[in-house]
């Protein structure tokens, strides 16, 4: 019996310490773009998924924080600009995402709410138990969560790959640029079936925007929409192929800044089919912050 209980606790403090080395690698994985707050110095904000992060800190001399994150969904969004009130920031403008894509179904599927519940707070769940649950137990006890194993896994097989063969020029070839026309129209393609892949727009997300528009209209924070640049490519591929964000908020009463065809004839502004590369990201927040 004694033996027993000793391997035990011999078995659960390897459990605890294991987990304990998977929470500090999950914060700077996993959780990366999840550890950081706002201060109260900032009065707008960027609202976005990944097409958003491209304005790094160009907004911050004009008092604009970045909150932008790769996955993010309407959802996602939502819980931050909950945070921010939550948290009495004095909040004058919202840059928001409206791209074609952003009410698809297919951001619900692959949203971050599993991160974001990093700003969360109690009144979002049924009860405190479901509260305890997603924001504590999940979060600090990360070596049962699945997506955080395989972030890590895909991570440490790419460092290995990274040590035994040199892949730089392959990421090199990756970037929008670099590629043939070709294999542009075929990434073009593979993005235009994965985000209209719905004849229609999810409800979910819908209902969550139309709840962040009668926030800002209730606390008469400027709402202002964002349609972020796309490729030739994926232009020419996404037709008039829409979800709506951009016409309910247009309907709502708030602007909707167009940049969708700004980049059409600069390919070296992008990274792939719809995301900009740095040099992209500082052409566009010109457009956005230091031409007001």
């Amino acid at each position: 019996m004694r033996k027993f209980l000793l391997n035990i606790i011999v078995f659960t403090l390897v459990l605890v310490a294991f987990n304990i080395a998977i929470f500090f690698v999950a914060q700077l994985v996993y959780y990366k773009e999840y550890r950081f707050k706002p201060t109260r110095k900032f009065k707008s904000f960027i609202l976005s998924d990944s097409h958003g992060k491209c304005l790094k800190n160009y907004g911050e001399p004009f008092l604009i924080y970045n909150f932008s994150a790769g996955s993010e969904s309407v959802l996602d969004m939502n819980r931050k600009l909950k945070y921010l009130i939550a948290n009495d920031f004095e909040i004058e403008t919202i840059y928001f995402s409206v791209d074609d894509h952003i009410l698809s179904p297919h951001r619900i599927k692959y949203s971050n709410l599993d991160r974001s519940i990093y700003y969360s707070n109690v009144s979002e769940f049924k009860s405190y138990y479901q509260y305890l649950v997603n924001r504590f137990i999940k979060y600090y006890l990360p070596i049962f969560h699945t997506k955080v194993r395989l972030v890590i896994k895909s991570l440490l097989i790419l460092k290995v790959k990274s040590l035994l063969f040199d892949v730089k020029d392959e990421f090199k070839t990756k970037e929008w640029i670099y590629l043939l026309d070709s294999d542009r129209k075929k990434q073009a393609l593979k993005r235009f079936k994965i985000q209209f892949s719905y004849k229609n727009s999810s409800e979910e997300l819908t209902a969550s925007f139309l709840e962040i528009i009668n926030i800002c209209k209730a606390r008469n924070i400027s709402l202002i929409g964002v349609k972020f640049p796309l490729s030739r490519n994926l232009i020419k591929v996404l037709g008039n192929s829409t979800y709506g964000a951009d016409s309910i908020l247009k309907a709502n009463g708030f602007p909707v800044l167009d940049h969708k065809l700004d980049f059409v004839n600069k390919d070296e502004y992008f990274y792939d089919a719809d995301h900009l590369n740095s040099y992209g990201g500082i052409v566009l927040s010109h457009k956005l912050f230091f031409n007001k």
